[in-house]
């Protein structure tokens, strides 16, 4: 079981997973900075955590990056965040 977590947002040139140009970045543990479809597609379905599919929305991913890059962790606290709100299980 590998865990995929969310470190951070950046504007990268392109995506390290297919190579696709981007404007939005999120930057992981394992596979560097990808798209957030990307992220997606790498992630299991997870149907207690999210509705649907049981994954996230690429949007959600991208809120997510934006979250963990620009708040400190005491303040992703206060807002009812916990380090495992930002890890999922690849695929």
């Amino acid at each position: 079981m590998t865990i995929i977590c969310i470190n951070g947002y950046d504007q990268p040139d392109h995506c390290e997973h297919c190579g696709k140009r981007l404007i939005h970045g999120v930057r992981t543990n394992t596979h560097g900075i990808i798209g957030a479809d990307c992220f997606v597609k790498l992630i299991k379905a997870d149907k207690k955590r999210f509705s649907g599919n049981g994954k996230p929305s690429a949007s959600m991913v991208r809120d997510f990056a934006k979250m963990v890059e620009r708040r400190s962790p005491q303040r992703l606290s206060e807002m009812g965040y916990s380090p495992r709100h930002f890890q999922f299980e690849a695929a």
